[in-house]
């Protein structure tokens, strides 16, 4: 094995790894049909609002969202509490999450193609529902 070692020599060594290197390089640029993604494209986000006071109004609502999210990962932290309010602690989760939601909502300019992409089911059928008035 030692004496075929030394027979190769470091030209040799380095004409064959540029050969791999070219053959390579061909097979790359014959770029194979790309598979197809397993998962869906992400949709595009609805355009920011352009009014300041809704885009304020927003930073807000995310404002009171972390602010609850804090306290709910406080509560949870205690583990008398969560046994006995977990419940109640879900909740507090779920209330951040709507936050999100409704924060994400009031930022965009066009309400309607935000609130369809609300992820949260219940609260994106109560945002796009018809009026009784109507």
């Amino acid at each position: 094995m030692e004496s075929q070692m030394s027979t190769v020599t470091p030209t040799a060594t380095s004409a064959h790894q540029q050969r791999v290197d070219e053959l390579m390089a061909q097979v790359r640029a014959e770029a194979a049909p790309a598979r197809p993604s397993l998962f869906k494209p992400a949709p595009s986000r609805p355009a920011r609002s352009t009014a300041t006071i809704e885009l304020r109004i927003a930073e807000e609502v995310d404002c009171v969202r972390r602010h609850l999210e804090m306290l709910g990962a406080t509560l949870a932290g205690d583990p008398i509490l969560l046994h006995r309010h977990g419940t109640s602690l879900q909740s507090v989760d779920l209330m951040n999450q709507l936050l999100g939601h409704l924060a994400r909502v009031i930022e965009c300019e066009d309400k309607v193609a935000a609130a369809q992409e609300v992820s949260h089911g219940d609260l994106r059928s109560r945002l796009l529902r018809k009026s009784l008035a109507a």
